[in-house]
């Protein structure tokens, strides 16, 4: 029976859990094979204490620098689960020029090096596999690149982050922004410091990665518009629900214009979704991610998209098809054409929700209706809900749609007025 020798590069939670699983389901993965999973290396900064820990035997050979694991003889996959930029992008670059198979989980390696990544993928004819780095254990790059590779993808919508739907969940129940960040941060899904998931970071380098996926090119992140939840409170929430009939959701959205060469317009941003949406249904630390087909029409995918064993089951499982290319002799796919033209931001399409702190004076809510106005934005409705413990008073509308540039440049101009506080929260309307 042939051999599939593998490498893992970093044991922390999601390397433990990839190794635990490639030892104890060796016979099950050997049986639908037709040839035997081995792990032939690990590589940790601390392997010696990690190796006794999950119990490996001596034929595993422990390092503790990755580049390391290229010495060792007749590796066929790389698995990369160290996190992080410089040791990863040289592990897999490294790995990808002498031909070698890679797997990671990395979306800021990927969003990042993209390019560099598949220009050593093509010199050398080695293979890159990255279903854990977007939505953990939901197969979205295998059903985007397999599964509906008949179609062109028009749009992809997805809550990307189990983070901020865990803490809009615990808003919507009612709970403060501090408490909802304290419980997420308590029961592990939040970072001591949460600022990556919180501000529309992490989704927007997934976002980076369907992208590229999809048309050759990642994103460049510093032209995608985004905005966290930071300024969402229980009381946007409530009235959201209430009186619009809708629940908050961290989105990213993706939208391709597809022709000679692609055009993609993409966002990060909390967006009120109508109750009756399938995204409006998926609360705590689950994800869902809603593709648009040319020819299939919607498809939803839902599940866990973050933690060590969703995450672990999608590492393994681009392990398991490696394999099976591997002994079927099946050559490395090219990558699309790189080409891709990303749409002005200001251009997006969008209505707009926008709750601002006001003194209760005569003629605010006019100067505000004013600056929306001449700037071509229609009020689509406005209000003003009890404030409870607070001076002034709060203004809720919503606009019909009109462009973020548009909408962007008149809310800089109410935030400038006398009688407008700086605080305020704007969500966009799906």
């Amino acid at each position: 029976m042939r051999t599939i020798r593998v490498a893992v590069a970093g044991l922390g939670f999601v390397g433990r859990r990839t190794v635990e699983l490639l030892g104890s389901n060796a016979r099950r993965y050997a049986a639908a094979l037709g040839a035997r999973l081995e792990l032939a290396a690990v590589c940790d900064r601390g392997v010696a204490r990690e190796a006794r820990a999950l119990k490996l035997p001596a034929s595993v050979r422990r390092v503790t620098r990755p580049l390391a694991l290229l010495d060792v003889s007749e590796v066929d996959v790389v698995v990369e689960l160290m996190g992080g930029l410089d040791a990863p992008r040289a592990l897999a670059l490294a790995a990808l020029g002498k031909g070698r198979h890679v797997v990671t989980a990395n979306k800021r390696l990927l969003a990042s090096c993209w390019r560099e990544l598949q220009a050593a993928r093509a010199r050398g004819g080695g293979r890159l596999c990255f279903e854990g780095s977007v939505a953990g254990g939901i197969p979205i790059v295998q059903a985007l690149e397999t599964g509906l590779a008949a179609n062109e993808i028009q749009s992809v919508f997805g809550i990307l982050n189990g983070t901020t739907n865990f803490i809009l969940s615990r808003l919507e129940e009612g709970a403060p922004y501090a408490e909802a960040l304290a419980t997420a941060q308590r029961l592990g899904f939040a970072e001591k410091d949460p600022a990556f998931d919180v501000s529309g970071a992490d989704t927007a380098q997934k976002l980076s990665v369907l992208a590229a996926l999809l048309t050759g090119a990642p994103l460049d992140e510093r032209r995608l518009p985004r905005q966290g939840i930071e300024r969402v409170e229980a009381e946007d929430v409530r009235f959201a629900r209430e009186a619009l009939g809708r629940a908050p959701r961290l989105l990213g959205a993706l939208k391709i214009s597809w022709g000679k060469s692609p055009r993609v317009a993409a966002h990060v941003a909390p967006t009120l979704v109508p109750l009756g949406h399938p995204l409006a249904s998926v609360r705590d630390e689950y994800n869902a991610v809603l593709v648009r087909a040319s020819l299939a029409g919607d498809q939803m995918f839902y599940g866990k998209g973050a933690g060590p064993g969703p995450t672990a089951s999608a590492v393994v499982a681009d392990v398991l098809m490696l394999a099976r290319d591997i002994l079927g002799g099946r050559p490395a796919p090219a990558a699309p054409a790189a080409r891709c033209a990303q749409a002005d931001p200001d251009d997006d399409v969008s209505s707009f929700y926008l709750r601002l702190s006001v003194a209760d004076k005569p003629g605010v809510l006019a100067r505000i209706a004013a600056a929306l106005g001449e700037r071509g934005i229609s009020i689509a409705s406005i209000r003003q809900p009890e404030a409870k413990g607070r001076a002034g008073t709060s203004v809720v509308l919503t606009t019909h749609e009109t462009t973020s540039g548009r909408f962007s440049r008149a809310l800089a101009k109410i935030l400038r007025l006398p009688s407008v506080e700086s605080r305020h929260t704007v969500m966009r309307m799906l």
